[in-house]
């Protein structure tokens, strides 16, 4: 297998949650964002966080959509825009999701063992997680060059783009699927409200 790089979306402007969540600490007192971060610099190289910069505890690329606010779709396109030629594969993942590094080695392995172009995390509910996905990165690019700046486009028309080659579901065993959307979400998964 080839080189992998990683995508983290970070950009959000957390209207449900009410302040900057990906600031909230752990017991370690690392952020959610560097919690995200440093899972995936495990597996990934480079690792490109999309959002305004923050201190982190692992090197990263930073970049923004244009326009800042502009959705995944956006982030992920400007993402991919400083993703080197040499990578092979693209894992994006969400700055809210504390657990999705934990389900990189999978979704790695299930495009590599199946004919596809994309292995995307699928919840208990049954529903694609469209932003905890590994793509393969000339088939993306092949779809996203028809997006533009991909501004209020959603990632999971992504996903229904390349269906017809192949997109693998992986069950979410980890709980990689499970974000920071309001204080209960952050408390459950151990990250403290005292932003």
């Amino acid at each position: 297998m080839g080189r992998l790089a990683g995508i983290v979306i970070a950009g959000g402007e957390a209207r449900r949650f009410g302040a900057d969540k990906l600031l909230l600490r752990d017991d370690q007192n690392r952020t959610l964002l560097d919690v995200v971060c440093s899972g995936a610099a495990s597996h990934a190289d480079p690792l490109i966080v999309v959002g305004p910069e923050r201190t982190l505890s692992v090197t990263v690329m930073w970049t923004r959509e244009d326009p800042p606010g502009g959705g995944p779709g956006a982030a992920l396109i400007a993402g991919l825009a400083l993703v080197p030629a040499d990578v092979e594969r693209v894992v994006v993942l969400a700055g809210d999701s504390p657990r999705g590094p934990l389900c990189i080695p999978r979704l790695n392995g299930a495009l590599a063992t199946n004919r596809g172009v994309a292995a995307t995390l699928v919840d208990a509910g049954g529903r694609e997680q469209p932003i905890t996905t590994l793509y393969d990165i000339a088939a993306l690019r092949d779809v996203v060059a028809a997006y533009g700046d991909g501004a209020n486009m959603s990632v999971r028309r992504l996903l229904d783009d390349l269906r017809p080659r192949g997109v693998i579901g992986v069950p979410d065993d980890v709980g990689a699927a499970d974000d920071v959307d309001r204080p209960d979400d952050a408390q459950r998964l151990g990250f403290r409200l005292d932003l």
